[in-house]
């Protein structure tokens, strides 16, 4: 519900209030049932009942949640050249603690046409110039249902079985709660400089901007031992900052009447960086993907946030006497279980024996550099857009390698490069890269994840008027259209672009592969 006063009374200003109230409900509710050895002759079959009796069984589970906000928001504008903009919110959801439901998330922007100044008429170098400048802070309510609300199961392995042989149903506690959980808030400051040039066929623009996510919300582990239904525990883990500069610049022309072209070009260029973390001085590590539990990122404050972490791989140990010959400054041998074609790792502080005090930080998942290229031609009754996208400065942690169940599932690039003997190789290990210290988080893993991507391509004709006015129609163009078409990348996986939570990032053990769309469309207007 929204109610909006619009004033222009006088030239030099203008005021416009916007006021506003809103509320949401959201519900769900999921059963699962499952029975062994339901017949499977025909789909008449397919019911649960006609499994086994003693494997019959069922669950179910819900949430519900509400949110109500209250919100302002004021623009005013004196002469077209000085302008405001203020907004305050209220939001309360019950995904909070009772004494925490509420937050309350102001911002505020100003611009400067500089451009309509006085002392800006008699120069001929910019068409428009606009300085601007903003702060505001956000809300974020996209988090896990009941945070704060201990949960309860009541799965068959909490029967109670008596002497007589008879049972009761058990329940257990199966979750634990942080001692509070806040909103998570979005707070940022952006200034930016506008400017058109030549008629404004020219347009440039540059951003300074920090975006600081304050007390995030997501999970971290926990003991296995400490009998929860998962091994995390949700509440707000940290506050970490992007801050950087963005660049944007655009050049569009009609150089004739059966030709016109724009081309715009963006860049950003990103730090990440951790300023706070629930566990105080001691990182965040979590074990992504990896066999037997490894650490393979950590979160510490004044680094940024999920950072790769894990042993530094010095080279290929290549036969016994390799082995033997590798040893500390003391003469004592490094890594006396190793085999030929396992990893030899760093000693790192030199004490004869590889353990966890030699592990360091390995690659950032957080893209430094993001860029992008578009372009839209015309000419006559054809149009062509080419989309082009990629990031710079990213690293990515191929779990896939090393997750092994046996000597299975290679990739070709593994199996064509593996040590495989004295002198095959001295970076690829060999194939039991699964086995003793191999499957140990280490810069083996970690990979370059930069790419560029032809991200889209289009080709449309439209056809003359003299045609479609014969069919009785506004207009019709026919375009076929590829998504994805060319990507550029030396990561040796799938795709680069792995997603994931903040200290879980990058980590690439599922990824689904990077795919290409083709299809052809027609638009019609009558």
């Amino acid at each position: 519900n929204t109610l909006t006063y619009d004033n222009h009374a006088s030239e030099d200003h203008s005021i416009k209030v916007l006021l506003g109230q809103g509320a949401q409900q959201y519900r769900f509710y999921k059963m699962e049932a499952t029975a062994e050895n339901v017949p499977n002759t025909s789909e008449a079959d397919h019911y649960l009942t006609l499994g086994d009796p003693g494997t019959r069984f069922a669950t179910d589970e819900g949430s519900l949640s509400t949110v109500v906000s209250y919100f302002a928001r004021v623009n005013y504008s004196f002469q077209d050249r000085y302008l405001l903009t203020a907004s305050l919110r209220a939001d309360g959801s019950s995904k909070f603690g009772k004494d925490d439901r509420w937050g309350y998330f102001p911002s505020v922007g100003l611009g400067w046409v500089i451009s309509e100044e006085g002392f800006m008429q008699n120069q001929d170098l910019f068409d428009n110039l606009k300085l601007r400048a903003s702060w505001g802070k956000i809300g974020n309510s996209s988090v896990q249902s009941n945070t704060s609300v201990l949960r309860v199961t009541q799965t068959p392995a909490f029967t109670y079985v008596g002497g007589n042989g008879a049972t009761l149903p058990g329940a257990s506690i199966n979750t634990i709660t942080p001692p509070t959980t806040v909103w998570e808030a979005g707070v940022g400051t952006d200034v930016g400089l506008e400017a058109n040039f030549l008629d404004y066929r020219l347009y440039a623009e540059v951003d300074y901007y920090i975006k600081e996510t304050q007390n995030a919300i997501f999970g971290i582990p926990i003991l296995g031992s400490l009998g929860t239904s998962g091994s995390t525990i949700i509440g707000n883990q940290a506050t970490f900052r992007n801050s950087g500069v963005e660049f944007l610049l655009t050049w569009q022309d009609q150089p004739g009447n059966d030709f016109s072209y724009s081309v715009s070009a963006n860049l950003a260029v990103n730090k990440n960086e951790v300023y706070e973390v629930s566990s105080g001085a001691n990182p965040i590590d979590q074990a992504v993907g990896t066999t037997g539990g490894a650490i393979n990122t950590r979160t510490i404050v004044g680094e940024p946030i999920g950072q790769f972490y894990g042993y530094k791989v010095a080279g290929i140990f290549q036969s016994q006497e390799d082995i033997d010959s590798y040893t500390s400054s003391d003469g004592q041998v490094i890594q006396p279980n190793a085999v030929p074609g396992d990893f030899k790792y760093a000693d790192l502080n030199d004490d004869g024996i590889i353990d966890g005090k030699d592990n360091t930080f390995l690659g950032n998942p957080n893209p430094k550099y993001l860029f992008g290229l578009n372009t839209n031609w015309k000419f006559k009754a054809f149009d062509v857009v080419l989309d082009f996208q990629g990031v710079a400065g990213v690293d990515v942690y191929n779990a896939n390698l090393g997750m092994r169940f046996g000597t299975e599932n290679f990739t070709r690039d593994f199996y064509e490069h593996r040590w495989h003997g004295e002198g095959t190789s001295n970076e690829y290990p060999s194939a039991n890269i699964g086995g003793g210290q191999n499957y140990r988080s280490n810069s083996f893993y970690v990979e370059k994840g930069d790419y560029f991507r032809v991200r889209n391509i289009q080709l449309g004709f439209t056809l003359p008027s003299s045609v479609t006015d014969r069919w009785k129609i506004g207009s019709l163009r026919i375009y076929a259209n590829a998504q994805n078409a060319l990507n550029f990348f030396s990561y040796r996986g799938m795709s680069p672009e792995v997603g994931g939570s903040p200290t879980r990032a990058g980590v690439d053990i599922d990824v689904y592969p990077m795919f290409a769309t083709y299809n052809l469309g027609v638009n019609v207007t009558f």
